[in-house]
């Protein structure tokens, strides 16, 4: 990785990140509040609903980046 020293001098800071920095027991409930106020809009992120059974069409879809977001169906 390459970092520009002078965004140092600026006081600009690098930092690490697992998971986004989750805070599962706090955010959860509150993401699970928002999506049921309408305030998130997670059906609208879903490029494409498969069944199970397709699995390796979504992934190569996904690796090809015709969609952006799948989701398995388990009927």
């Amino acid at each position: 990785m390459e970092i520009d020293g002078r965004s140092l001098l600026d006081e600009k800071t690098l930092q690490g990140s697992s998971m986004g920095s989750n805070r599962f027991r706090v955010d959860m409930p509150r993401y699970i509040d928002f999506y049921m106020q309408g305030r998130l809009k997670l059906d609208e992120m879903i490029t494409r609903r498969m069944r199970l059974e397709d699995v390796n069409e979504a992934f190569r879809a996904m690796k090809a980046g015709e969609v952006a977001r799948s989701v398995l169906m388990f009927d």
